[in-house]
């Protein structure tokens, strides 16, 4: 009767779920889905019971011992049947092969694994590993196959039209773990023998011999391919399981296959496996970056007036939370880069560990039972070296090479490749992944928030892991002994510019991000609005500091979106600060315009001290043009003098303050460099007439340093510059506020007056 059963629910789940399914999905329904200790009890029952059954034929009668034993076999039997109805019945599912699948590949990848680690692997064991690993990837792709299919029946046009479909997930998850176990094993299973196959690989015309291509053209053929050798076809497999399951879907079920994906591209290049991951992030990154794009072209691009930087029309949170696919477009934008930081991070882990393993590397090479978790290129130098000193043994009877002449050739070889592999990954930021960020994040669209965040964020992890390689490059120059060998050039200058280039990019997106996206904090997103104020202000400073204005219109354009983005924060700070003093409001509303303030008290320091206009000009461009409406002047007087009047009378002791006291000693530390006497522009207001003028100042830069002694840069900005301009262009003083503020010029220009 249970036999009956069980092949009556095998008939039905491979009739319903798996009718159109291959013969590869057919065989893992029929066989026991059960685990081999599981069958080691479950075999032996059945015989026991047939031959307790058999006793009467015999003329033997069944002792109680022996019906006992009987019944508890019986009932395992019927357990066991139980078990395999239920589990062919969950079976209905197609993503429950998925588990068993992977372990079966599992199992084999690590017998090929312990294959690897023995001195003299059987070829057979090893023909018979590979090909039931390659077994288990033809079933994997039929599964995904018939996922595919089976939402096509539902959703139609390979699920475009689905939002949502958990088969998709289940099964990016079920790839990612396969990946990440044959990922942990690679380096051992790639020295067996015969165990990766061959593929054909197109020649470069341009590289190729005189003679290939004449006879080619001759006969109107092309070049003939060369077989070469795929370390990657594992995960070419993988691969290609994943770019299916993803092309052609929206937005939104892309999103949904991506969502809470854990990065494997700092696993990958933490062990040297570099083409592996380039394929894994073409596979699973190049999808979300075209949907993305899409998406965000159809809302348009950022409009920015020409007239002062002044934003246009913005864009409300409502409006974007109400936008179908705005919080997929989002999370797919935090996935690419994520995955890319991930990248960096591995990059750093695989410099480290190499740099540290350079010391003794030479008697690893020697030890022909240790195996190196290293780059392609590194193990390829490694196993010749190893090799050749086989041959040096049979020849000499000893080895003869020391450690320092094979911790040399690895280290080339570790050189070389960390040169091609920043290469290939400053290449692959600029020609895909940065046009890509910049076009997002100059769109009307929440995604150019988290675009241009990451991408900043990208960049100070490109940074890090450019000064780790520095590291290893210098680890592996320090045992550089014989001169005459050819070297790689270890010069990194040229990538340190570009990627400085890549930082430089995204300035002035991220200023006009500031000055147009929607300022109203929410718990549930990121605060884009705060980032993009602060790393505008900072990057402007930053300019001012090292006296690197750049392009001029493009600083001017980042000046002048930067004050209208304090204005936006001065109203977003009216709304949200609430509960506290009259005085704490005003001195939290007035924080952004006295940050401003600072900055162009900065930059005209600079100007005047190191005789650069092009320092201060985008400012002074800035404030002639807003002077140039007739009742403005006495409006932005006035409301300068009240903002510094916010300021408590002890500096840095206000909210903010702080943070503009350490700008302020960053801009001194600056003046210190330049050689300015500390003495003409320290705190305080007495005795500075004894302090020493040089004679490269002009006067009107001491003038300027001694009322930065006495009113810090803001307040030596609005007596020295503003104030004068003001009033010259039509301004009222505010007399009444300017007698808060405690500055020495002002009655000294009133005097003079």
């Amino acid at each position: 009767m249970f036999v009956a059963v069980y092949f009556a629910t095998v008939t039905f789940v491979v009739s319903t779920t798996y009718k159109d399914a291959t013969k590869n999905l057919r065989d893992q329904i029929v066989r026991q889905p059960e685990s081999r200790w599981y069958a080691a009890f479950f075999t032996p029952a059945v015989v026991y019971i047939a031959m307790v059954l058999a006793l009467p034929v015999i003329g033997r009668t069944a002792t109680h011992l022996t019906l006992v034993a009987a019944g508890l076999s019986a009932a395992l039997v019927v357990l066991s049947f139980g078990r395999i109805w239920i589990t062919l019945f969950v079976l209905l599912e197609p993503t429950s092969l998925f588990p068993q699948i992977q372990r079966d590949l599992n199992r084999w990848v690590h017998r090929a694994y312990k294959l690897g680690k023995r001195k003299a692997p059987s070829p057979v064991a090893v023909r018979r590993a590979n090909a039931r690993i390659r077994s288990n990837l033809e079933t994997l792709s039929d599964l995904v196959t018939l996922i595919l299919d089976r939402e096509y029946e539902r959703a139609g046009d390979r699920g475009i039209s689905a939002s949502y479909d958990p088969r998709v997930k289940s099964a990016a998850m079920n790839l990612l773990l396969i990946w990440e176990s044959y990922s942990q094993r690679k380096h051992t299973i790639r020295t067996l023998p015969g165990w990766n196959p061959t593929r054909t690989q197109s020649k470069d015309w341009f590289l190729s011999s005189h003679s290939e291509v004449s006879v080619a053209l001759a006969t109107g053929t092309t070049l003939v391919g060369t077989e070469v050798v795929d370390d990657l076809w594992f995960e070419r497999w993988v691969a290609d399981f994943a770019e299916r399951l993803l092309a052609g879907r929206d937005l939104r079920s892309i999103e949904s296959a991506l969502r809470g994906l854990p990065p494997l591209s700092r696993a990958l290049a933490s062990r040297g496996q570099f083409e592996e991951l380039r394929l894994w992030l073409t596979s699973t990154t190049f999808a979300a970056m075209a949907s993305v794009g899409e998406y965000t072209r159809e809302q348009g691009a950022i409009d920015v007036s020409r007239e002062a930087g002044q934003p246009g029309s913005r864009l409300s949170r409502e409006q974007h939370f109400a936008l179908p696919g705005e919080a997929s477009a989002h999370n797919l934008v935090d996935h690419v880069l994520l995955e890319l930081l991930s990248a960096c991070l591995g990059y750093m882990d695989y410099y480290e560990r190499m740099r540290q393993l350079i010391p003794g590397v030479g008697a690893l090479v020697a030890d022909a039972s240790k195996r190196i978790v290293a780059g392609k290129l590194v193990l390829e130098i490694t196993a010749n070296l190893r090799e050749a000193l086989e041959t040096e043994v049979d020849i000499e009877g000893e080895r003869v090479t020391p450690d320092s002449a094979l911790t040399q050739l690895v280290s080339r070889a570790l050189a070389t490749e960390a040169i091609d592999e920043v290469e290939h990954l400053v290449s692959f930021l600029e020609n895909e992944i940065w046009p890509w960020v910049i076009e997002i994040g100059g769109t009307r669209s929440w995604a150019a928030g988290s675009a241009l965040s990451r991408a900043t964020e990208l960049t100070e992890k490109l940074g890090t892991m450019l000064r780790f390689e520095r590291q290893l490059l210098d680890a592996c120059e320090s045992v550089h002994i014989e001169k005459d060998d050819r070297w790689p050039d270890t010069d990194t200058a040229a990538v340190d510019r570009r990627a400085v280039s890549l930082t430089e990019r995204l300035e002035l997106p991220v200023a006009r991000l500031a000055a147009t996206v929607d300022s109203a904090p929410d718990s549930d997103r990121p605060d884009h609005f705060g980032w993009a104020y602060y790393r505008a202000h900072e990057n402007v400073l930053r300019q001012v500091l090292t006296r690197e204005p750049g392009d001029p219109n493009e600083l001017r354009q980042k000046v002048g979106l930067l004050y209208w983005a304090g204005d936006v924060a001065t109203q977003r700070l009216l709304a949200t600060v609430r509960r506290h003093d009259r005085s704490v409001i005003n001195s939290y509303v007035a924080e952004p315009y006295v940050r401003f303030l600072q900055l162009c008290g900065i930059a005209l320091t600079m100007s005047e001290v190191t005789r650069e206009p092009a320092i201060f000009a985008p400012f002074e461009s800035l404030w002639v043009g807003l002077f140039t409406d007739a009742e403005r002047p006495t409006q932005l007087l006035g409301r300068a003098a009240a903002t510094l009047s916010s300021e408590s009378a002890l500096f840095a002791l206000t909210p903010g303050g702080i943070e503009r006291s350490n700008i302020e000693i960053r801009a001194n530390q600056t003046l210190d460099e330049l050689g300015v006497p500390r003495g003409l522009f320290d705190l305080g207001g007495f005795g500075y007439d004894d302090d020493p003028q040089p004679e490269s100042l002009t006067e009107e830069a001491t003038r300027i340093l001694r009322s930065v002694r006495s009113g810090h840069f803001e307040g030596m900005f609005y007596a020295r510059w503003l104030r004068p301009r003001a009033i010259s262009a039509g301004a009222e003083a505010p007399t009444e506020i300017e007698q808060y503020l405690r500055l020495l010029d002002i009655d000294e220009e009133d005097s003079d007056a």
